[in-house]
């Protein structure tokens, strides 16, 4: 009988590493001729759209950046061409007909390269970090007057009832200092779009196979594994709450980490100001955006972070954020990064401590927010290798400071950073951009008086507002109360 040495198995199981993933990729895919609908994946635009100017039947190019799977394993290359077309739009215009935009973009052709384009029937289910909503494939605009300070104000219209030089006032006010979003829709190059598939996928011609990352080396997971194992898992708040579950680690210098972040598209995050605090209290009544919102301190091991990065799209309740710890001592002979990301979903009023404090909530899935920093490092190019590894100990439920409930693989995604090169979607070639708003500031400000004045007529009442009044409050209540959770290893 044949026996194998240490030496023998360690060689073998490194070729089985590399080869394995490209063979069995390639098996997958040819044994898979159907995806069953319900799958979903991600795609990025290439072709802006825009509410106010594009024309129904117009053609939409996208890149595939997280492909439908097969067995566990990705049926198409990252930057497959996905493409569509506007099967109907709507704008506000100068908001005499509508107060609201729509736009319904069909994606209906996959086109691998080196083979025939595939057929699909696909549903856009989300837009990602923004403030539109998606319903039945259609996604739906902001109404402009749908704000904070509207709603007040709408609230306080109905006091010319006892004082009816409250009513000069509250026009006058409106009218001097508006603060409303732009109604119009408009999703630039770059914008990701999250779709399912709605019918099966049937292919019939064999997709060629890529490999994904390059993975590191036995010995050199070895020593990743006996290293996640000693570092802390959590970082905890200034106050000493439980912070973010670390859930990533960067091997590479300074200035790879900042690099790639930028080439991927994340920017960083402004210092708590009175500056900072006013442009977000006008980004929450308003339903503006504020791309480098500051995001709170947490430590890890008694240090503060010396990163933090941001990707957010339109929406100041939705962004995926991040805080990047150095660590004393080098991993494989490289500087050494430890992080954990998180994604918001959603913001409102939450009590805390007595007071009540506008907070975000969380994505309960923190493995997404994990895969998806990855994800666009990697069609940046700015990664060389990447493990997961495992840490047991990591509790697999659990709560975030402001009491969201989470949930993890206890994974922490181990990648070693390079210099960004041949990015695998490339948004720095140059676009141009459809007009998404009338460019004229007096017609804008006089489209704001007329979605205004159109909104009082139909909702500045009693009625109206007992309806909405019981609608916030609904979802206050659905916000703030949070069921107990037992925090613990499964």
């Amino acid at each position: 009988m044949m026996t194998l040495s240490l030496s023998h198995l360690r060689r073998s199981m490194v070729f089985l590493t590399l080869f394995f993933p490209i063979v069995g990729y390639s098996l997958n895919v040819a044994a898979c001729e159907q995806v069953p609908s319900g799958q979903s994946f991600r795609i990025r635009l290439l072709s802006p759209v825009a509410s106010y100017s594009s024309k129904r039947g117009m053609p939409v190019q996208a890149v595939m950046i997280q492909s439908p799977q097969c067995d566990g394993a990705p049926i198409f290359p990252l930057g497959t061409p996905v493409e569509g077309q506007i099967k109907s739009i709507r704008k506000v215009g100068m908001g005499f007909r509508h107060e609201t935009a729509s736009v319904e973009i069909v994606f209906d052709r996959i086109s691998p390269p080196g083979v025939s384009p595939i057929p699909i029937q696909a549903e856009v289910v989300e837009v990602d970090n923004a403030k539109e909503q998606v319903k039945n494939n259609v996604i739906r605009g902001v109404r402009s007057s749908d704000t904070f300070q509207s709603r007040v104000t709408m609230r306080l219209i109905q006091l010319p009832t006892w004082d009816p030089d409250g009513l000069l006032f509250l026009a006058a006010r409106r009218a001097l200092f508006p603060a409303f979003p732009e109604p119009e829709i408009y999703f630039p190059r770059g914008t990701d779009f999250h779709l399912k598939l709605a019918a099966p996928l049937e292919f019939a011609e064999d997709i060629p196979a890529t490999p994904g990352n390059p993975q590191f080396n036995e010995e050199e997971k070895d020593e990743l594994d006996d290293i996640v194992q000693s570092r802390p898992s959590r970082a905890v708040t200034p106050g000493g709450r439980d912070g973010d579950i670390v859930n990533l680690a960067f091997l590479g210098s300074r200035e790879q980490l900042e690099n790639a972040f930028h080439a991927a598209g994340w920017i960083g995050s402004d210092p708590v100001s009175t500056r900072s605090v006013l442009r977000q209290i006008y980004a929450v009544t308003s339903l503006n955006n504020y791309r480098r919102l500051p995001i709170s301190k947490q430590l890890l091991e008694g240090r503060m972070s010396e990163f933090s990065w941001q990707k957010s799209f339109n929406s100041y309740a939705k962004r995926d954020h991040l805080r990047i710890w150095s660590e004393p001592d080098s991993w494989l002979g490289q500087p050494a990064w430890l992080s954990g990301s998180v994604a918001e979903v959603s913001a409102g009023l939450s009590p805390q401590k007595g007071l009540v404090r506008f907070t975000h909530r969380l994505d309960s899935d923190l493995d997404k927010a994990r895969e998806k920093v990855v994800r666009d490092l990697t069609l940046a190019g700015c990664v060389d290798a990447v493990y997961d590894a495992e840490r047991p100990d990591v509790p697999r439920f659990a709560k975030s400071p402001t009491g969201d409930e989470v949930e993890t693989d206890g994974l922490i995604a181990v990648v070693r950073l390079k210099d960004c090169e041949r990015p695998i979607v490339d948004d720095s070639l140059p676009v141009v951009a459809p007009p998404f708003r009338p460019k004229s500031r007096f017609v804008r400000y006089l489209r704001t008086q007329i979605l205004t004045f159109r909104s009082d007529l139909w909702r500045a009442n009693a009625v109206y507002a007992a309806f909405d009044l019981t609608r916030a409050a609904i979802r206050a209540t659905r916000t703030t109360e949070l069921p107990a959770l037992d925090v613990q290893a499964p």
